[in-house]
C-alpha cells in the first residue's frame, strides 16, 4: 500500500508541477532576489521553529535532555512526514529512542498524548481567533459562521472528552475493567502479553496527563509558539519577495492557520503537493501575484516540510550508530574484567 501512495503521489506531483513548469520557473527566479540578510533569518526561524517543538517534548517528558527529546520528536517526525502511512513506524521509533534513554513508559506515553492533544487544539483555536478578530473589520459571511461553529464544536467536544476521561471515576473503572478482560484473553493466546499491567499503565498515564492538565496554559502557549514560528517564515519570505499592502497581516494569518487546518485532513504525508497548491491558490485569491506567492510557499516548506525530514533521517542514523557502539563496547568491557579476574 505504501509503495502504491508513494507512486500514486510521485505521478501526481510530477504531472502537476509540468502543467505549471512556467510558474514554478518564475518563482525559482523570484527566489534570486533574496539576500543573504533575509536567507539567514529565514535559517533562523526555520532552527527555532525545530527547537520550540523540541523543546515542548522536552518538558513533557522531564528530565531528559534537550537532545535526545530533539531525537525523539524529529526522528518521529521524519518517519510520519517522509514516510505514506508512516504514523506507526514513527511512533514505534520514538517509543524505541525513549526506552533507550531509560524513559519510563508512562512518562513517554502520556507526553505523546499530551503533545498530540495541545497541538490538536491549537491548530483549531488559531483559526477560530483569527477569523473573530477579521470580523471585528468586515461583515461574516456563511463561511466564516460555519468556520467558527466547527471550531467551537471540536474545541468544545474535546475539552469535555478529556475532562470525562481524567475526572470521572466510573469511565476509568469501566475502562479498567475493560482492559483487564484484554489482558486477560490476550495472556492465554499470547504467554508473553502476561508481563505487562496494561491495568497499571493506563492508572500511570492517566495520572501523568491530569497532572499536565491542571496547567495546561504553559503547554498550549509553546505549542501555539511552534506553529506560529512556521506562518512568520512564510510571511517574512512573502515580504522579502515583494509581497506588500496586498497582504494584511490579519488576512495572511487567516489565510495560513486555515488552510494548515484543511491540510491536515488529507491523507498524504506531511500534506505534500496539497499544502503548496491550497497555500499558493489561497494567497493568490488574496491579492498576492501567483509566482510571489509559489517562491514564498516553497521557501516555507523547505524549511518546515523538507528540513525536518532531512534532520530526523540524521538524527536517527546517528542514535543507531550509538546504539551499536554500546553494544560492542559493553560486551568487550565485560570480556576484559573476566579475563582480568
Amino acid at each position: 500500500m505504501r509503495i502504491v501512495v508513494v507512486a500514486a503521489v510521485g505521478i501526481a506531483l510530477a504531472a502537476a508541477v509540468w502543467l505549471r513548469r512556467e510558474m514554478v520557473a518564475s518563482a525559482v527566479a523570484e527566489l534570486r532576489s533574496m539576500s543573504a540578510a533575509v536567507v539567514v533569518l529565514l535559517v533562523a526561524l526555520g532552527v527555532l521553529e525545530r527547537v520550540t517543538r523540541a523543546d515542548v517534548m522536552r518538558r513533557l517528558m522531564h528530565p531528559v535532555g534537550f537532545g535526545r527529546a530533539l531525537t525523539i520528536h524529529d526522528v518521529g517526525t521524519s518517519a510520519s512526514k517522509g514516510i505514506p502511512l508512516g504514523g506507526p513506524l514513527a511512533t514505534g521509533l520514538r517509543y524505541s529512542i525513549a526506552r533507550d534513554a531509560a524513559i519510563p513508559a508512562p512518562t513517554f506515553w502520556s507526553a505523546l498524548v499530551a503533545y498530540g492533544v495541545a497541538t490538536t487544539f491549537v491548530t483549531w483555536l488559531f483559526p477560530f481567533g483569527v477569523i473573530v478578530v477579521d470580523l471585528t473589520r468586515r461583515s461574516a459571511t456563511t463561511t466564516d459562521l460555519a468556520m467558527l461553529a466547527v471550531c467551537a464544536v471540536v474545541v468544545g467536544g474535546s475539552l469535555a472528552f478529556w475532562a470525562v476521561v481524567l475526572g470521572s471515576d466510573r469511565v476509568t473503572s469501566w475502562i479498567v475493567g475493560r482492559l483487564r478482560w484484554a489482558s486477560a484473553i490476550a495472556a492465554r493466546r499470547i504467554p508473553a502479553a502476561g508481563r505487562h499491567d496494561l491495568v497499571e499503565g493506563f492508572l500511570a498515564v492517566r495520572a501523568s496527563l491530569r497532572e499536565v492538565g491542571r496547567r495546561p496554559v504553559g503547554l498550549l502557549l509553546r505549542t501555539a509558539l511552534a506553529q506560529a514560528v512556521g506562518a512568520v517564515i512564510l510571511l517574512v519570505a512573502l515580504r522579502s519577495l515583494g509581497v506588500g499592502a496586498e497582504l494584511g497581516s490579519v488576512e495572511f494569518a487567516r489565510v495560513f492557520f486555515v488552510v494548515t487546518l484543511l491540510s491536515s485532513f488529507v491523507p498524504v504525508p506531511g500534506g505534500v503537493g496539497v499544502v503548496e497548491a491550497g497555500l499558493t491558490g489561497a494567497l493568490v485569491a488574496a491579492g498576492v501575484d501567483a509566482p510571489a506567492a509559489l517562491a514564498g510557499v516553497l521557501v516555507y516548506r523547505l524549511l518546515t516540510y523538507v528540513a525536518p525530514i532531512v534532520v530526523g533521517a540524521t538524527l536517527y542514523v546517528v542514535w543507531r550508530l550509538d546504539v551499536r557502539r554500546r553494544r560492542h563496547v559493553v560486551p568487550a568491557s565485560t570480556a576484559t574484567v573476566a579475563s582480568l579476574s
